[in-house]
Protein backbone atom coordinates (compact mmCIF):
# COMPACT_ATOMS: atom_id res chain seq x y z
CA UNK A 1 0.00 0.00 0.00
CA UNK A 2 1.03 3.68 -1.12
CA UNK A 3 1.98 6.12 2.03
CA UNK A 4 -0.73 8.41 0.78
CA UNK A 5 -3.99 6.34 0.34
CA UNK A 6 -6.23 6.40 -2.63
CA UNK A 7 -9.30 6.61 -0.83
CA UNK A 8 -10.27 8.59 2.25
CA UNK A 9 -12.80 7.21 4.22
CA UNK A 10 -14.97 9.55 6.00
CA UNK A 11 -17.05 7.22 8.99
CA UNK A 12 -19.80 9.57 11.01
CA UNK A 13 -20.93 7.81 13.97
CA UNK A 14 -23.27 9.07 16.55
CA UNK A 15 -24.58 8.01 20.25
CA UNK A 16 -22.77 4.60 21.55
CA UNK A 17 -22.01 2.93 18.02
CA UNK A 18 -23.69 0.16 18.11
CA UNK A 19 -22.85 -1.21 14.95
CA UNK A 20 -19.73 0.70 14.37
CA UNK A 21 -17.56 -2.62 14.64
CA UNK A 22 -19.78 -4.33 12.27
CA UNK A 23 -18.97 -1.03 9.61
CA UNK A 24 -15.05 -0.83 10.45
CA UNK A 25 -15.13 -4.79 10.12
CA UNK A 26 -16.78 -4.35 6.24
CA UNK A 27 -13.94 -1.56 5.40
CA UNK A 28 -10.80 -3.80 6.57
CA UNK A 29 -12.77 -6.88 4.46
CA UNK A 30 -12.59 -4.61 1.06
CA UNK A 31 -10.70 -6.56 -1.56
CA UNK A 32 -8.88 -2.64 -2.01
CA UNK A 33 -6.87 -2.29 0.76
CA UNK A 34 -5.75 1.04 -0.04
CA UNK A 35 -7.51 3.53 2.13
CA UNK A 36 -7.87 5.13 5.37
CA UNK A 37 -10.10 6.07 7.42
CA UNK A 38 -10.95 9.12 9.37
CA UNK A 39 -13.66 8.28 12.25
CA UNK A 40 -16.39 11.10 12.87
CA UNK A 41 -17.64 11.67 16.05
CA UNK A 42 -21.33 13.55 15.65
CA UNK A 43 -21.95 13.87 19.95
CA UNK A 44 -20.24 13.47 23.10
CA UNK A 45 -21.46 9.87 23.58
CA UNK A 46 -19.76 8.57 19.78
CA UNK A 47 -16.71 10.49 21.20
CA UNK A 48 -15.98 8.71 24.12
CA UNK A 49 -17.30 5.72 22.79
CA UNK A 50 -13.96 6.16 20.16
CA UNK A 51 -11.87 7.36 22.83
CA UNK A 52 -12.38 3.83 24.58
CA UNK A 53 -11.64 1.29 21.53
CA UNK A 54 -8.77 0.25 21.25
CA UNK A 55 -8.09 -0.08 17.46
CA UNK A 56 -4.88 -1.50 15.72
CA UNK A 57 -5.42 -1.30 12.33
CA UNK A 58 -3.18 2.12 12.05
CA UNK A 59 -5.65 3.24 8.55
CA UNK A 60 -8.21 3.82 11.37
CA UNK A 61 -7.74 7.60 12.58
CA UNK A 62 -9.72 10.03 14.82
CA UNK A 63 -11.48 13.44 13.03
CA UNK A 64 -11.76 16.13 15.81
CA UNK A 65 -15.50 16.89 15.11
CA UNK A 66 -17.55 16.26 18.14
CA UNK A 67 -20.96 18.01 18.60
CA UNK A 68 -21.01 19.25 14.87
CA UNK A 69 -23.82 18.27 12.75
CA UNK A 70 -22.79 15.70 9.81
CA UNK A 71 -22.35 17.93 6.66
CA UNK A 72 -19.98 19.93 8.99
CA UNK A 73 -18.16 16.86 10.24
CA UNK A 74 -17.43 15.41 6.79
CA UNK A 75 -16.67 19.13 5.90
CA UNK A 76 -13.94 19.10 8.58
CA UNK A 77 -12.71 15.34 8.27
CA UNK A 78 -12.69 15.71 4.07
CA UNK A 79 -9.86 18.55 5.12
CA UNK A 80 -7.89 16.34 6.68
CA UNK A 81 -8.16 13.42 4.13
CA UNK A 82 -4.99 12.78 2.00
CA UNK A 83 -6.64 10.63 -0.33
CA UNK A 84 -7.61 11.09 -4.10
CA UNK A 85 -10.87 9.78 -3.77
CA UNK A 86 -13.74 10.53 -0.61
CA UNK A 87 -16.65 8.29 0.19
CA UNK A 88 -18.76 8.34 3.15
CA UNK A 89 -19.50 5.04 5.30
CA UNK A 90 -22.01 5.80 7.89
CA UNK A 91 -21.01 3.55 11.10
CA UNK A 92 -24.21 2.74 11.06
CA UNK A 93 -24.19 0.73 7.73
CA UNK A 94 -21.90 -1.92 5.67
CA UNK A 95 -19.83 -2.21 2.50
CA UNK A 96 -20.09 -5.39 0.79
CA UNK A 97 -16.57 -6.33 -0.68
CA UNK A 98 -15.49 -4.96 -3.51
CA UNK A 99 -17.39 -1.94 -3.21
CA UNK A 100 -14.62 0.19 -2.97
CA UNK A 101 -12.46 -1.43 -5.90
CA UNK A 102 -16.12 -1.60 -8.03
CA UNK A 103 -16.55 2.45 -8.08
CA UNK A 104 -12.61 3.09 -8.37
CA UNK A 105 -12.50 0.99 -11.86
CA UNK A 106 -15.61 2.86 -12.84
CA UNK A 107 -14.20 6.19 -12.17
CA UNK A 108 -10.62 4.84 -13.80
CA UNK A 109 -12.66 4.22 -16.80
CA UNK A 110 -14.56 7.52 -17.29
CA UNK A 111 -11.30 10.02 -16.19
CA UNK A 112 -13.93 13.22 -16.72
CA UNK A 113 -16.41 11.61 -14.09
CA UNK A 114 -16.25 13.07 -10.73
CA UNK A 115 -18.57 10.43 -8.89
CA UNK A 116 -19.79 7.41 -8.83
CA UNK A 117 -22.13 5.82 -6.83
CA UNK A 118 -24.36 2.34 -6.66
CA UNK A 119 -27.26 0.99 -5.69
CA UNK A 120 -28.27 -0.48 -1.96
CA UNK A 121 -30.56 -2.15 0.38
CA UNK A 122 -32.17 -1.73 3.41
CA UNK A 123 -31.10 -3.94 6.50
CA UNK A 124 -33.01 -3.78 9.89
CA UNK A 125 -31.37 -3.78 13.37
CA UNK A 126 -30.07 -7.61 13.04
CA UNK A 127 -28.64 -7.08 9.92
CA UNK A 128 -31.50 -8.67 7.95
CA UNK A 129 -32.72 -7.31 4.58
CA UNK A 130 -35.62 -5.18 4.26
CA UNK A 131 -35.80 -4.59 0.46
CA UNK A 132 -33.98 -2.39 -1.87
CA UNK A 133 -33.05 1.56 -1.29
CA UNK A 134 -35.83 3.15 -2.84
CA UNK A 135 -34.67 5.32 -5.97
CA UNK A 136 -31.53 3.66 -6.53
CA UNK A 137 -33.14 2.24 -9.69
CA UNK A 138 -34.14 5.31 -11.42
CA UNK A 139 -32.07 6.53 -14.06
CA UNK A 140 -29.91 9.55 -13.28
CA UNK A 141 -29.63 12.75 -14.87
CA UNK A 142 -28.71 16.00 -13.59
CA UNK A 143 -32.44 17.25 -14.06
CA UNK A 144 -33.76 13.98 -12.18
CA UNK A 145 -32.11 13.98 -9.49
CA UNK A 146 -33.76 17.76 -8.59
CA UNK A 147 -36.53 15.47 -8.35
CA UNK A 148 -35.62 12.55 -6.83
CA UNK A 149 -32.28 11.54 -4.56
CA UNK A 150 -31.06 8.76 -6.55
CA UNK A 151 -27.45 8.54 -5.96
CA UNK A 152 -26.98 7.81 -2.78
CA UNK A 153 -25.48 6.68 0.03
CA UNK A 154 -22.68 4.98 -1.48
CA UNK A 155 -20.37 7.51 -3.88
CA UNK A 156 -17.05 7.55 -4.08
CA UNK A 157 -15.91 11.26 -5.36
CA UNK A 158 -12.64 12.49 -6.83
CA UNK A 159 -11.21 14.80 -3.71
CA UNK A 160 -11.26 17.80 -6.87
CA UNK A 161 -14.59 17.41 -7.78
CA UNK A 162 -15.62 17.08 -4.76
CA UNK A 163 -14.28 20.53 -3.34
CA UNK A 164 -14.73 22.21 -6.71
CA UNK A 165 -18.70 21.48 -5.87
CA UNK A 166 -18.42 23.33 -2.98
CA UNK A 167 -17.76 20.17 -0.78
CA UNK A 168 -19.32 18.81 2.22
CA UNK A 169 -20.65 21.85 4.26
CA UNK A 170 -24.31 22.27 3.85
CA UNK A 171 -26.88 25.37 4.83
CA UNK A 172 -29.28 22.60 5.08
CA UNK A 173 -27.62 19.86 7.67
CA UNK A 174 -30.36 17.61 7.67
CA UNK A 175 -30.09 16.74 3.66
CA UNK A 176 -26.16 17.67 3.44
CA UNK A 177 -25.81 14.92 1.37
CA UNK A 178 -28.81 15.56 -1.20
CA UNK A 179 -26.97 19.01 -1.25
CA UNK A 180 -23.70 17.99 -2.05
CA UNK A 181 -24.74 15.62 -4.82
CA UNK A 182 -27.02 18.48 -6.33
CA UNK A 183 -24.30 20.72 -6.28
CA UNK A 184 -21.85 18.00 -7.98
CA UNK A 185 -24.43 17.11 -10.69
CA UNK A 186 -24.05 20.86 -11.78
CA UNK A 187 -19.95 20.51 -11.72
CA UNK A 188 -19.40 17.11 -12.71
CA UNK A 189 -20.35 14.21 -14.73
CA UNK A 190 -21.84 11.36 -12.40
CA UNK A 191 -21.83 7.49 -13.03
CA UNK A 192 -23.91 5.20 -11.99
CA UNK A 193 -22.72 1.65 -11.45
CA UNK A 194 -25.83 -0.72 -10.99
CA UNK A 195 -25.14 -2.92 -8.69
CA UNK A 196 -26.09 -3.45 -4.55
CA UNK A 197 -22.70 -2.88 -2.93
CA UNK A 198 -23.46 -1.10 0.61
CA UNK A 199 -26.24 -1.85 3.11
CA UNK A 200 -28.01 1.10 4.70
CA UNK A 201 -29.36 -0.19 8.17
CA UNK A 202 -32.61 1.59 8.97
CA UNK A 203 -33.11 0.90 12.60
CA UNK A 204 -34.99 3.11 15.58
CA UNK A 205 -32.86 5.66 16.58
CA UNK A 206 -31.33 6.21 12.84
CA UNK A 207 -31.42 10.07 11.80
CA UNK A 208 -33.93 9.21 8.75
CA UNK A 209 -36.55 7.60 11.41
CA UNK A 210 -35.64 9.92 14.27
CA UNK A 211 -35.19 13.55 11.53
CA UNK A 212 -37.63 12.02 8.84
CA UNK A 213 -39.32 15.67 8.98
CA UNK A 214 -36.27 17.80 9.08
CA UNK A 215 -34.57 16.04 6.46
CA UNK A 216 -38.10 16.68 3.94
CA UNK A 217 -37.71 20.44 4.68
CA UNK A 218 -34.03 20.73 4.50
CA UNK A 219 -34.14 18.83 0.80
CA UNK A 220 -36.94 20.93 -0.44
CA UNK A 221 -34.91 24.14 0.77
CA UNK A 222 -31.88 22.30 -0.90
CA UNK A 223 -34.05 21.73 -3.97
CA UNK A 224 -34.90 25.31 -4.11
CA UNK A 225 -31.45 26.73 -4.20
CA UNK A 226 -30.49 24.66 -6.93
CA UNK A 227 -33.27 25.67 -8.99
CA UNK A 228 -32.56 29.07 -8.26
CA UNK A 229 -28.86 28.11 -9.03
CA UNK A 230 -29.98 26.78 -12.27
CA UNK A 231 -32.59 29.65 -13.60
CA UNK A 232 -34.82 27.38 -13.45
CA UNK A 233 -37.52 29.91 -11.10
CA UNK A 234 -37.35 32.41 -14.09
CA UNK A 235 -39.69 29.36 -15.57
CA UNK A 236 -40.91 27.05 -12.94
CA UNK A 237 -42.91 27.64 -9.49
CA UNK A 238 -41.56 25.74 -6.80
CA UNK A 239 -43.91 23.92 -3.90
CA UNK A 240 -43.60 21.55 -1.26
CA UNK A 241 -46.48 18.76 -1.06
CA UNK A 242 -46.87 16.52 1.85
CA UNK A 243 -49.48 13.89 1.99
CA UNK A 244 -51.50 13.46 4.93
CA UNK A 245 -51.95 10.24 5.87
CA UNK A 246 -53.37 7.56 8.46
CA UNK A 247 -51.09 3.83 8.87
CA UNK A 248 -51.99 1.19 11.22
CA UNK A 249 -49.40 -1.58 10.74
CA UNK A 250 -47.57 -4.39 12.80
CA UNK A 251 -44.84 -3.24 14.97
CA UNK A 252 -41.67 -3.23 12.52
CA UNK A 253 -38.04 -4.26 13.96
CA UNK A 254 -36.57 -1.05 12.94
CA UNK A 255 -39.13 1.16 14.82
CA UNK A 256 -42.30 0.62 14.36
CA UNK A 257 -44.47 3.36 14.71
CA UNK A 258 -42.05 5.87 15.22
CA UNK A 259 -41.57 5.89 11.86
CA UNK A 260 -44.28 7.80 11.14
CA UNK A 261 -44.20 10.04 13.89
Amino acid sequence: MSTVPTVSVLVPVRGEGAFLAQALHSLQAQTCADWEALLCPLDAAARARLDAVEVQDPRFLLSATANADEASALASASRQARGEFLCVLDGDDLLEPKAMATLLTALEKQPDTGMAYSRHVLIDAGGAVLGPGPLCELPYSPEALLLDFMTGPLRLMRRDACMRSGGFASAHPDAGDYDLCLRLSETTTIAHVPLPLYRRRVHASSPQVLRWAERIEDSYLAFVEAVRRRGLDARFDVALEIDSWHVLQQTRPFGGAGNWR
